[in-house]
Protein backbone atom coordinates (compact mmCIF):
# COMPACT_ATOMS: atom_id res chain seq x y z
CA UNK A 1 0.00 0.00 0.00
CA UNK A 2 1.39 3.39 -0.98
CA UNK A 3 0.49 6.99 -0.22
CA UNK A 4 1.20 10.09 -2.24
CA UNK A 5 2.98 12.69 -0.15
CA UNK A 6 3.31 16.29 -1.29
CA UNK A 7 6.24 18.25 0.10
CA UNK A 8 8.21 21.38 -0.63
CA UNK A 9 11.84 20.25 -0.47
CA UNK A 10 14.59 22.86 -0.73
CA UNK A 11 12.09 25.23 -2.34
CA UNK A 12 10.78 22.77 -4.94
CA UNK A 13 7.36 21.11 -4.80
CA UNK A 14 7.55 17.32 -4.80
CA UNK A 15 4.91 14.60 -5.07
CA UNK A 16 6.14 11.12 -4.10
CA UNK A 17 4.33 7.77 -3.89
CA UNK A 18 5.76 5.90 -0.91
CA UNK A 19 4.75 3.08 1.46
CA UNK A 20 2.42 4.22 4.24
CA UNK A 21 5.03 3.80 6.97
CA UNK A 22 8.02 5.11 5.00
CA UNK A 23 10.24 7.47 7.02
CA UNK A 24 11.03 10.92 5.70
CA UNK A 25 14.72 9.98 5.38
CA UNK A 26 13.79 7.23 2.91
CA UNK A 27 11.82 9.68 0.77
CA UNK A 28 14.70 12.15 0.74
CA UNK A 29 17.44 9.64 0.00
CA UNK A 30 15.82 6.91 -2.12
CA UNK A 31 13.09 8.80 -3.95
CA UNK A 32 14.49 12.33 -4.28
CA UNK A 33 18.19 11.30 -4.32
CA UNK A 34 19.10 13.85 -1.65
CA UNK A 35 21.76 11.64 -0.09
CA UNK A 36 23.33 14.47 1.88
CA UNK A 37 20.91 13.44 4.65
CA UNK A 38 22.78 10.60 6.34
CA UNK A 39 21.36 7.56 8.09
CA UNK A 40 23.22 6.27 11.12
CA UNK A 41 21.43 4.60 14.02
CA UNK A 42 17.94 4.81 12.43
CA UNK A 43 16.53 5.10 15.96
CA UNK A 44 16.59 8.89 16.34
CA UNK A 45 19.65 8.82 18.58
CA UNK A 46 22.71 9.86 16.57
CA UNK A 47 21.22 12.93 14.85
CA UNK A 48 22.96 12.34 11.49
CA UNK A 49 19.58 12.40 9.70
CA UNK A 50 18.44 15.75 11.16
CA UNK A 51 16.70 18.04 8.66
CA UNK A 52 14.60 21.18 9.02
CA UNK A 53 10.84 20.59 8.86
CA UNK A 54 8.82 23.84 8.74
CA UNK A 55 11.78 25.63 10.28
CA UNK A 56 12.35 23.13 13.08
CA UNK A 57 14.96 20.34 13.31
CA UNK A 58 13.56 16.80 13.22
CA UNK A 59 14.98 13.28 13.02
CA UNK A 60 14.01 12.21 9.52
CA UNK A 61 14.70 8.54 10.27
CA UNK A 62 11.79 8.34 12.75
CA UNK A 63 9.46 10.87 11.14
CA UNK A 64 6.83 9.29 8.91
CA UNK A 65 6.74 10.94 5.50
CA UNK A 66 2.94 10.72 5.56
CA UNK A 67 2.85 13.03 8.58
CA UNK A 68 4.75 15.68 6.60
CA UNK A 69 2.03 16.29 4.00
CA UNK A 70 2.29 19.88 2.80
CA UNK A 71 5.36 20.59 4.93
CA UNK A 72 8.46 22.55 3.98
CA UNK A 73 11.71 20.57 4.25
CA UNK A 74 15.27 21.86 4.03
CA UNK A 75 18.21 19.47 3.69
CA UNK A 76 21.93 20.13 3.52
CA UNK A 77 21.66 20.38 -0.28
CA UNK A 78 19.46 23.46 0.10
CA UNK A 79 20.26 26.76 1.85
CA UNK A 80 21.67 28.21 -1.38
CA UNK A 81 20.77 31.78 -0.40
CA UNK A 82 20.80 31.25 3.38
CA UNK A 83 23.36 33.66 4.82
CA UNK A 84 23.34 32.01 8.26
CA UNK A 85 24.06 28.55 6.84
CA UNK A 86 26.82 29.99 4.64
CA UNK A 87 28.41 31.50 7.74
CA UNK A 88 28.07 28.22 9.63
CA UNK A 89 29.73 26.24 6.84
CA UNK A 90 32.63 28.70 6.72
CA UNK A 91 32.96 28.69 10.52
CA UNK A 92 32.89 24.87 10.69
CA UNK A 93 35.75 24.80 8.20
CA UNK A 94 37.72 27.55 9.96
CA UNK A 95 37.43 25.90 13.39
CA UNK A 96 37.94 22.34 12.09
CA UNK A 97 34.42 21.38 13.17
CA UNK A 98 34.27 18.50 10.71
CA UNK A 99 36.52 15.56 9.90
CA UNK A 100 34.91 12.44 8.44
CA UNK A 101 31.79 14.52 7.67
CA UNK A 102 29.19 11.85 8.46
CA UNK A 103 27.53 13.83 11.25
CA UNK A 104 27.96 17.21 9.52
CA UNK A 105 24.61 17.52 7.67
CA UNK A 106 22.62 16.91 10.84
CA UNK A 107 25.06 18.95 12.91
CA UNK A 108 24.64 21.96 10.60
CA UNK A 109 20.83 21.72 10.82
CA UNK A 110 20.98 21.71 14.63
CA UNK A 111 23.61 24.48 14.63
CA UNK A 112 21.38 26.69 12.51
CA UNK A 113 18.50 26.08 14.90
CA UNK A 114 20.71 27.14 17.83
CA UNK A 115 21.73 30.33 16.03
CA UNK A 116 18.08 31.03 15.23
CA UNK A 117 16.69 30.58 18.74
CA UNK A 118 19.28 31.87 21.18
CA UNK A 119 20.40 35.45 21.69
CA UNK A 120 23.67 34.80 23.53
CA UNK A 121 23.99 31.17 24.66
CA UNK A 122 26.98 30.14 26.75
CA UNK A 123 29.09 27.08 25.94
CA UNK A 124 27.09 24.84 28.30
CA UNK A 125 23.82 25.76 26.56
CA UNK A 126 25.28 25.09 23.12
CA UNK A 127 26.64 21.71 24.21
CA UNK A 128 23.27 20.79 25.72
CA UNK A 129 21.51 21.68 22.46
CA UNK A 130 24.08 19.61 20.52
CA UNK A 131 23.71 16.60 22.80
CA UNK A 132 21.35 14.92 20.32
CA UNK A 133 23.95 15.03 17.55
CA UNK A 134 26.79 12.58 18.02
CA UNK A 135 30.26 13.09 16.54
CA UNK A 136 32.98 10.44 16.79
CA UNK A 137 35.80 12.60 15.39
CA UNK A 138 36.06 16.20 16.49
CA UNK A 139 35.51 16.28 20.24
CA UNK A 140 32.92 19.06 19.62
CA UNK A 141 35.37 21.87 20.53
CA UNK A 142 35.55 23.31 17.02
CA UNK A 143 31.82 22.85 16.47
CA UNK A 144 30.98 24.85 19.60
CA UNK A 145 33.43 27.59 18.65
CA UNK A 146 31.96 27.77 15.14
CA UNK A 147 28.43 28.24 16.49
CA UNK A 148 29.62 30.88 18.95
CA UNK A 149 31.34 32.76 16.14
CA UNK A 150 28.21 32.84 13.98
CA UNK A 151 26.06 34.00 16.90
CA UNK A 152 28.57 36.78 17.60
CA UNK A 153 28.45 37.76 13.90
CA UNK A 154 24.65 37.76 13.94
CA UNK A 155 24.52 39.93 17.05
CA UNK A 156 27.11 42.33 15.65
CA UNK A 157 24.96 42.62 12.52
CA UNK A 158 21.98 43.63 14.62
CA UNK A 159 19.94 40.55 13.67
CA UNK A 160 17.63 39.27 16.40
CA UNK A 161 17.20 35.59 17.14
CA UNK A 162 14.02 33.55 16.52
CA UNK A 163 11.71 35.97 14.73
CA UNK A 164 14.07 36.81 11.87
CA UNK A 165 15.47 33.33 11.36
CA UNK A 166 12.43 31.12 12.04
CA UNK A 167 8.90 31.68 10.71
CA UNK A 168 7.68 30.42 14.06
CA UNK A 169 10.06 29.84 16.97
CA UNK A 170 10.02 26.17 18.06
CA UNK A 171 8.51 25.44 21.43
CA UNK A 172 11.06 25.18 24.26
CA UNK A 173 12.49 21.71 24.56
CA UNK A 174 11.85 19.71 27.69
CA UNK A 175 14.72 17.60 28.96
CA UNK A 176 13.74 14.50 30.91
CA UNK A 177 15.11 14.18 34.42
CA UNK A 178 17.44 11.32 35.29
CA UNK A 179 16.95 9.21 38.41
CA UNK A 180 19.82 8.37 40.75
CA UNK A 181 20.77 4.73 41.12
CA UNK A 182 20.40 3.32 44.62
CA UNK A 183 22.97 0.55 44.33
CA UNK A 184 26.63 1.46 44.96
CA UNK A 185 29.01 1.72 42.01
CA UNK A 186 32.68 0.80 42.33
CA UNK A 187 34.70 4.03 42.47
CA UNK A 188 37.77 2.64 40.75
CA UNK A 189 37.12 -0.62 38.89
CA UNK A 190 40.27 -2.60 38.08
CA UNK A 191 41.88 -1.81 34.73
CA UNK A 192 43.46 -4.46 32.51
CA UNK A 193 47.23 -4.23 32.12
CA UNK A 194 48.21 -1.50 29.66
CA UNK A 195 44.69 -0.02 29.61
CA UNK A 196 44.30 3.72 29.10
CA UNK A 197 42.76 5.41 32.12
CA UNK A 198 42.01 8.93 33.28
CA UNK A 199 42.66 10.93 36.44
CA UNK A 200 40.69 14.15 36.27
CA UNK A 201 41.93 15.99 33.17
CA UNK A 202 44.93 13.67 32.82
CA UNK A 203 45.08 10.69 30.47
CA UNK A 204 47.40 7.91 31.65
CA UNK A 205 48.77 4.95 29.72
CA UNK A 206 51.29 2.26 30.67
CA UNK A 207 53.36 0.48 28.04
CA UNK A 208 56.40 -1.83 27.99
CA UNK A 209 58.69 -2.45 25.04
CA UNK A 210 61.89 -4.38 24.36
CA UNK A 211 65.28 -3.31 23.00
CA UNK A 212 67.97 -5.65 21.70
CA UNK A 213 70.77 -3.77 23.51
CA UNK A 214 71.67 -4.72 27.12
CA UNK A 215 70.35 -2.47 29.94
CA UNK A 216 73.65 -0.61 30.39
CA UNK A 217 73.72 0.52 26.75
CA UNK A 218 70.02 1.34 26.71
CA UNK A 219 70.51 3.43 29.84
CA UNK A 220 73.26 5.49 28.20
CA UNK A 221 70.83 6.37 25.43
CA UNK A 222 67.97 7.34 27.74
CA UNK A 223 70.22 9.33 30.09
CA UNK A 224 71.29 11.60 27.21
CA UNK A 225 68.36 13.94 26.47
CA UNK A 226 69.86 14.93 23.10
CA UNK A 227 70.05 11.30 21.99
CA UNK A 228 66.68 10.11 23.29
CA UNK A 229 65.05 13.29 21.99
CA UNK A 230 66.26 12.52 18.47
CA UNK A 231 64.39 9.18 18.67
CA UNK A 232 61.00 10.73 19.43
CA UNK A 233 58.97 10.95 16.18
CA UNK A 234 58.07 14.53 15.30
CA UNK A 235 60.18 16.03 18.10
CA UNK A 236 63.26 18.24 17.93
CA UNK A 237 65.37 19.22 20.95
CA UNK A 238 66.75 22.72 20.39
CA UNK A 239 68.52 23.53 23.67
CA UNK A 240 69.62 21.73 26.85
CA UNK A 241 70.84 23.35 30.09
CA UNK A 242 71.53 21.12 33.10
CA UNK A 243 68.22 19.35 33.77
CA UNK A 244 66.07 21.50 31.45
CA UNK A 245 65.52 21.55 27.71
CA UNK A 246 63.61 23.34 24.97
CA UNK A 247 62.16 21.92 21.79
CA UNK A 248 59.27 21.48 19.35
CA UNK A 249 56.77 18.83 18.31
CA UNK A 250 54.85 19.11 15.03
CA UNK A 251 51.72 17.10 14.28
CA UNK A 252 49.07 16.97 11.59
CA UNK A 253 45.57 15.56 12.14
CA UNK A 254 43.48 15.86 8.99
CA UNK A 255 43.01 19.63 8.43
CA UNK A 256 44.45 20.47 11.86
CA UNK A 257 48.14 21.36 12.05
CA UNK A 258 49.95 22.31 15.23
CA UNK A 259 53.56 23.05 16.09
CA UNK A 260 54.08 22.87 19.84
CA UNK A 261 56.98 24.92 21.20
CA UNK A 262 57.84 24.64 24.83
CA UNK A 263 60.24 23.57 27.53
CA UNK A 264 60.62 20.80 30.04
CA UNK A 265 62.77 19.13 32.63
CA UNK A 266 64.24 15.68 33.11
CA UNK A 267 65.76 13.68 35.93
CA UNK A 268 67.67 10.41 35.99
CA UNK A 269 68.61 7.74 38.53
CA UNK A 270 71.67 5.84 37.29
CA UNK A 271 71.45 3.22 40.04
CA UNK A 272 67.83 2.29 39.29
CA UNK A 273 68.25 3.03 35.56
CA UNK A 274 65.08 5.10 35.64
CA UNK A 275 64.07 8.64 34.90
CA UNK A 276 61.35 11.22 34.34
CA UNK A 277 60.76 13.59 31.45
CA UNK A 278 58.27 16.44 31.87
CA UNK A 279 57.25 19.12 29.40
CA UNK A 280 54.61 21.66 28.43
CA UNK A 281 54.03 23.80 25.39
CA UNK A 282 51.61 25.88 23.32
CA UNK A 283 51.02 25.52 19.60
CA UNK A 284 52.04 28.41 17.37
CA UNK A 285 48.43 29.49 16.78
CA UNK A 286 47.66 29.58 20.49
CA UNK A 287 44.68 27.23 20.07
CA UNK A 288 46.01 24.21 21.96
CA UNK A 289 48.09 23.56 25.05
CA UNK A 290 49.92 20.36 25.90
CA UNK A 291 51.38 19.12 29.18
CA UNK A 292 52.88 15.68 29.71
CA UNK A 293 55.16 13.50 31.81
CA UNK A 294 56.83 10.16 31.16
CA UNK A 295 58.37 7.92 33.81
CA UNK A 296 60.52 5.04 32.61
CA UNK A 297 62.61 2.23 34.05
CA UNK A 298 65.06 -0.02 32.20
CA UNK A 299 65.59 -3.62 33.26
CA UNK A 300 66.93 -6.88 31.83
CA UNK A 301 64.96 -8.39 28.98
CA UNK A 302 65.19 -11.63 27.03
CA UNK A 303 68.30 -12.86 25.22
CA UNK A 304 70.52 -10.24 26.86
CA UNK A 305 68.34 -7.33 25.76
CA UNK A 306 66.45 -4.69 27.75
CA UNK A 307 62.86 -4.24 28.87
CA UNK A 308 61.66 -0.63 29.15
CA UNK A 309 58.58 0.06 31.30
CA UNK A 310 56.83 3.42 30.91
CA UNK A 311 53.96 5.39 32.40
CA UNK A 312 52.83 8.34 30.30
CA UNK A 313 50.56 11.11 31.66
CA UNK A 314 49.29 14.01 29.55
CA UNK A 315 46.50 16.51 29.14
CA UNK A 316 45.57 18.70 26.19
CA UNK A 317 43.44 21.83 26.06
CA UNK A 318 41.94 23.56 23.04
CA UNK A 319 41.38 22.31 19.49
CA UNK A 320 43.38 19.13 20.01
CA UNK A 321 41.59 18.18 23.24
CA UNK A 322 39.91 15.41 21.24
CA UNK A 323 43.19 13.48 21.57
CA UNK A 324 42.50 13.04 25.28
CA UNK A 325 39.82 10.46 24.44
CA UNK A 326 40.99 7.00 25.57
CA UNK A 327 39.61 5.30 22.47
CA UNK A 328 41.94 7.44 20.35
CA UNK A 329 44.96 7.02 22.59
CA UNK A 330 45.67 3.30 22.70
CA UNK A 331 46.44 2.59 19.07
CA UNK A 332 48.54 5.65 18.38
CA UNK A 333 50.66 5.12 21.49
CA UNK A 334 51.46 1.63 20.17
CA UNK A 335 52.16 3.05 16.72
CA UNK A 336 54.38 5.78 18.16
CA UNK A 337 56.28 3.29 20.34
CA UNK A 338 57.00 1.19 17.27
CA UNK A 339 58.64 4.16 15.55
CA UNK A 340 60.40 5.26 18.75
CA UNK A 341 61.76 1.74 19.36
CA UNK A 342 62.97 1.53 15.77
CA UNK A 343 64.85 4.82 16.16
CA UNK A 344 66.38 3.68 19.47
CA UNK A 345 67.57 0.44 17.88
CA UNK A 346 69.14 2.40 15.02
CA UNK A 347 71.05 4.71 17.38
CA UNK A 348 72.14 1.86 19.63
CA UNK A 349 73.48 0.05 16.56
CA UNK A 350 75.62 3.02 15.59
CA UNK A 351 73.22 4.50 13.07
CA UNK A 352 70.94 7.53 13.14
CA UNK A 353 67.31 8.02 14.01
CA UNK A 354 64.88 8.89 11.22
CA UNK A 355 64.88 12.63 10.63
CA UNK A 356 62.18 14.39 12.66
CA UNK A 357 59.07 15.22 10.67
CA UNK A 358 55.44 16.05 11.33
CA UNK A 359 53.45 13.29 12.95
CA UNK A 360 50.61 12.61 10.54
CA UNK A 361 47.49 10.74 11.58
CA UNK A 362 46.80 10.30 7.87
CA UNK A 363 50.12 8.48 7.69
CA UNK A 364 49.00 6.34 10.60
CA UNK A 365 45.80 5.44 8.78
CA UNK A 366 47.86 4.41 5.75
CA UNK A 367 49.94 2.16 8.01
CA UNK A 368 46.74 0.53 9.21
CA UNK A 369 45.65 -0.08 5.62
CA UNK A 370 49.00 -1.71 4.90
CA UNK A 371 48.43 -4.11 7.77
CA UNK A 372 50.68 -2.75 10.49
CA UNK A 373 49.65 -3.33 14.08
CA UNK A 374 48.34 0.17 14.71
CA UNK A 375 45.06 1.98 15.30
CA UNK A 376 43.85 5.54 15.49
CA UNK A 377 44.97 7.42 18.58
CA UNK A 378 47.08 10.27 19.89
CA UNK A 379 50.66 11.35 19.55
CA UNK A 380 51.09 12.58 23.07
CA UNK A 381 52.72 9.56 24.68
CA UNK A 382 56.29 10.43 23.75
CA UNK A 383 55.88 13.84 22.20
CA UNK A 384 55.10 15.58 25.46
CA UNK A 385 58.68 16.60 26.43
CA UNK A 386 58.96 19.67 24.18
Amino acid sequence: MTDTVRLTVNGEEQSVAVPARAPLAEVLRDHLELTGTHLGCEHGVCGACTVMLDGKPVRSCITFARSCEGARVETVEGYGDDEVMAMLREAFSRHHGLQCGFCTPGMLATARDIVARFDAPDEKTIRTELSGNLCRCTGYVGIVQAIQDVINWRNASGIAAAGHLHPEPPAPRKIAQFSIRDEPIAANPPEPAGQVRTDGAWTIVNRDFALAAPPAEAWELFADIWSVGSCIPGATITNVTKDHFEGTVEIRFGPIRAAFRGAGSYGTDAIQKSGTIFGRGDDSNGQSKLEGEMEYAIGPGTQGGSQVSTEIRFRIEGLLAQFNRPELVTGFVDYLLTRFTSNCEAVLSGGKATEARQLSVLGLAWSVLKGTDSHMGTFSGFSAPP
